[in-house]
């Protein structure tokens, strides 16, 4: 649903791993050219499609392929359809779900699923001519719904489908919900304006919702064209790096020295504390039986 994010983030303790920093290290130094290894690293579209049988590692996408037209037809119209069966609440931002039953609310509220499934399912396909619907929903009530429109306008920034970020845009990097204003900010960083999106990844409303800001800016650091954006807070970003206090699989810290590292200008080696790795075997070990055991 969100096509311009790339498959894979780091996480606090499977990215200090040897094998995960050695393939981190051959990717941000652009040394490997297998298809599958470089996957995790790149955008991925907005449909895929693929055939399991000659092609069992999904390497290659039969989503633009007009042979596979009616099939792929018939497989979103099945997710669609089960999402609405279902009514599925996968959609909903984070935010939604604190300190309530989501199912008890959407029923007390009548809440507008099927305004925000089908924003969540224009989001990732968003063309120009859905910007009236687009701009419409930035305007909703339900922060959830102007989440998705935020995503879809970053869907089309990013594909060099918007130069200007409409003013209803803009006006969502003051949003209340920090889930909501960090992606527009990442929308309008694809923007002429794309200054004032990354200045507000940088610089939280609150300093609780600072994660949520680096989340978007670790993202938008994997795109070389963008990184000339965000140098200018190189110095921020280290002393935060080093400053802020290490929480397990929460770490605004973590997450700084991850921006840093796919600028070029920390280590990956340095990335993860020095406990990171002994956590790292505990809790695959926790987890499954490791042959050999590393």
């Amino acid at each position: 649903y969100i096509p311009y994010k790339q498959f894979a983030l780091r996480n606090y303790y499977q990215w200090g791993m040897p094998s995960n920093k050695a393939w981190d290290k051959l990717m941000l130094k652009e040394c490997n050219d297998q298809a599958a290894w470089r996957q995790p690293y790149q955008h991925h579209p907005a449909e895929m499609l693929f055939d399991l049988q000659s092609d069992p590692f999904e390497l290659n996408n039969l989503a633009t392929d007009p042979e596979y037209e009616s099939v792929l037809r018939a497989f979103r119209g099945a997710v669609s359809e089960n999402i609405r069966r279902t009514r599925d609440l996968g959609l909903f931002i984070p935010s939604s779900r604190e300190g309530v039953n989501l199912y008890d609310k959407v029923i007390q509220e009548n809440y507008p699923l099927e305004e925000l499934y089908s924003m969540a399912e224009l989001a990732g396909t968003a063309e120009k001519k859905d910007l009236p619907s687009l701009l419409k929903a930035l305007n909703s009530s339900e922060p959830d719904i102007r989440y998705w429109a935020a995503v879809g306008f970053g869907h089309l920034a990013s594909k060099g489908n918007l130069d200007k970020a409409p003013g209803e845009l803009l006006k969502l990097l003051e949003d209340a919900n920090p889930y909501v204003a960090c992606e527009a900010a990442y929308a309008v960083s694809y923007t002429e304006d794309a200054e004032k999106g990354v200045k507000r990844l940088v610089f939280p409303s609150n300093e609780e919702d600072r994660k949520i800001g680096y989340a978007m800016l670790e993202s938008l650091s994997l795109d070389h064209t963008k990184r000339h954006l965000i140098q200018p807070y190189i110095s921020e970003l280290t002393e935060k790096a080093a400053s802020l206090p290490a929480k397990e699989n929460e770490d605004s810290g973590l997450m700084a020295r991850g921006i840093l590292v796919n600028m070029g200008s920390l280590n990956i080696d340095d990335q993860h504390g020095a406990s990171s790795y002994e956590q790292g075997l505990k809790l695959n070990r926790g987890r499954r039986p490791m042959k050999p055991t590393p």
